[in-house]
């Protein structure tokens, strides 16, 4: 089920961290928006990826196609991506917002689920 998460909160726990806070959020939005359509991926590694420099914009671009296929193209992934680079805030803002809106949805059940 998606988590609605207060901006205010995300805000205060971004600096109260120092940032480390924003790794949560990614790990945890990327992994929601991709459980929302169905499928499954290794939010972790892509977590990991988005600290190593280069790698950060593969990482940026998962997480961007990821909200693009969740909100059936309410925001289109490269628009995402180009804000992920220039205003990250941004994104973070939208993305939120979104995931507020359908906060309560659960997961559709896996197919290997249902096959037992």
């Amino acid at each position: 089920m998606v988590k609605r998460r207060n901006m205010l909160f995300q805000f205060v726990m971004y600096f109260l961290t120092f940032g480390l806070y924003s790794l949560y959020w990614y790990y945890s939005t990327l992994d929601e928006m991709t459980k929302l359509k169905g499928k499954r991926v290794e939010a972790l590694l892509w977590t990991i990826l988005m600290i190593i420099p280069i790698a950060n914009f593969f990482a940026m671009w998962k997480h961007s196609a990821a909200a693009d296929q969740a909100f059936d193209r309410t925001y289109p992934a490269i628009l995402l991506w180009v804000l992920w680079i220039f205003v990250s805030p941004v994104v973070w803002i939208l993305l939120q917002i979104e995931l507020n809106r359908v906060a309560g949805t659960p997961f559709p059940v896996e197919a290997s689920a249902t096959e037992l």
